[in-house]
């Protein structure tokens, strides 16, 4: 249950996912119609999670899978991009923060991600995510040992409780049955950033997350915060199912 927008004059306070859904909807409602471009310049915000439970408010999302460095966004170079770009549609812009993003931290020896996300294609992704933990589950007697392997060799964030979804699904297939191999593959054609597709670019810096796609997936090494099961993705999704079988 990602936060965001945390006020050191009031204890720490922030908006989780539930009540940044909320906001944006009152303001979809006043503008009439969804927000274009969400930017999040902040830490671990690009999760299928966070994604699933804007899909009714925003077009395009851009932010990190991974903790960002203190310097966050480059606005000069961002804001001056825009303003000598007026008429550019919403979807260049995104995928131009993050050309700009991952330029500004070249040879900084930081490791950083960025990726635009068309959340307008989440809902698409999801049933591909469906679809392998649904397999998974079912033949978790069996894959119980492949999963735990599968996590062993991919990147895993903010306390290991956070997974790269392509890194994750890659690792599935290299000992999967035929079933969980299809879906995995599935998987990963859903993944791959283009036009139109659910991960519209990304971009990284650094051997850590060389094969990461921009977007991570919740899967806590021992217990599921109390706080997952109110999320949509939990609620409308097989993913809080898988976890609870593989983590019970």
């Amino acid at each position: 249950n990602r936060s965001i927008c945390y006020d050191d004059t009031s204890n720490g306070d922030a908006l989780d996912n539930r009540e940044l859904k909320t906001v944006l909807t009152a303001i979809c409602t006043l503008l009439g119609k969804k927000i274009d471009h969400l930017g999040m310049d902040a830490c671990l915000m690009n999760m299928v999670e966070v994604a699933y439970q804007l899909r009714n408010s925003v077009n395009y999302i851009v932010g990190s899978e991974i903790e960002e460095p203190f310097d966050g966004w480059p606005y000069t170079e961002i804001l001056t991009y825009l303003t000598a770009n007026t008429t550019k549609d919403t979807a260049t812009f995104a995928s131009e923060i993050v050309k700009r993003y991952i330029a500004s931290y070249k040879g900084q020896g930081e490791t950083v991600t960025q990726s635009a996300l068309n959340v307008s294609r989440i809902a698409d992704l999801t049933t591909k995510v469906d679809a392998l933990a649904d397999t998974l589950s079912a033949s978790l007697k069996d894959a119980s040992a492949l999963v735990t392997n599968a996590l062993r060799h991919s990147p895993r964030f903010y306390d290991d409780n956070y997974v790269d979804l392509a890194c994750f699904a890659k690792s599935l297939q290299k000992k999967a049955s035929a079933d969980i191999q299809v879906k995995a593959a599935d998987l990963l054609a859903a993944l791959k950033p283009g036009k139109g597709k659910a991960i519209l670019n990304q971009g990284k810096i650094g051997r850590e997350v060389s094969g990461c796609c921009g977007l991570s997936i919740y899967f806590p090494a021992y217990r599921i915060n109390s706080a997952y099961q109110h999320l949509d993705f939990a609620t409308d999704c097989k993913w809080f199912d898988f976890l609870k079988r593989c983590l019970a």
